[in-house]
């Protein structure tokens, strides 16, 4: 068994910035870690980081125990992470999948938007063409262009109409005071 001066001293730095608890088993536990990581990602120094890691998680998910740090490293050697690099990317990721909205609910994860192509569109506007009754798509922009232009010239009209019929612009209705 290795006693405590033998562990690297980033180890127990980290150790001790998370608050985990030192007891007579602690010493054991970062040497079997450490050898089960040495077995798994078959480099010591990357075994060193992967514990450094994992004990720098179990700081800032608020876990206590040396138990916590264990789990953390099963999970990683269970998904065959063998690169400090390879856990970074892995643990961004999952935090992207798992990250909370409101009320605890997990966020809805949408697909990006993509912009329409050219020839989407313009068969969109035959649809649309086809749908309201006109028999091209140019006969339809004539169409709308009309119309908004009637609507632009009659807009003095109609809003001096509203106060007749008791409805405010937006089409409520209006309240009276007697």
């Amino acid at each position: 068994m290795i006693d405590k001066e033998k562990i690297n001293p980033q180890i127990l730095k980290e150790w001790t910035a998370a608050k985990l608890p030192k007891n007579k088993y602690f010493v054991g536990d970062i040497n079997s870690y450490l050898s089960s990581l040495e077995v798994a990602t078959k480099s010591n120094l990357e075994a060193r980081k992967i514990l450094i890691l994992a004990i720098r998680a179990t700081k800032s998910e608020g876990g206590h125990t040396s138990a916590y740090v264990k789990n953390k490293i099963e999970n990683w050697v269970a998904n065959n992470l063998k690169t400090a690099a390879e856990v970074g990317q892995y643990v961004e990721d999952s935090q992207k999948i798992q990250s909370k909205g409101r009320y605890g609910q997990p966020i809805k994860q949408e697909s990006k938007i993509l912009a329409p192509t050219s020839d989407e569109i313009q068969q969109q506007n035959e649809r649309w063409a086809k749908e309201l009754g006109y028999e091209s798509v140019e006969a339809m922009a004539k169409g709308t262009h009309d119309i908004l232009i009637n609507l632009r010239k009659t807009r003095a009209e109609r809003l001096a109409n509203k106060p007749k019929t008791g409805l405010t612009a937006h089409g409520n209705r209006v309240l009276k005071r007697f």
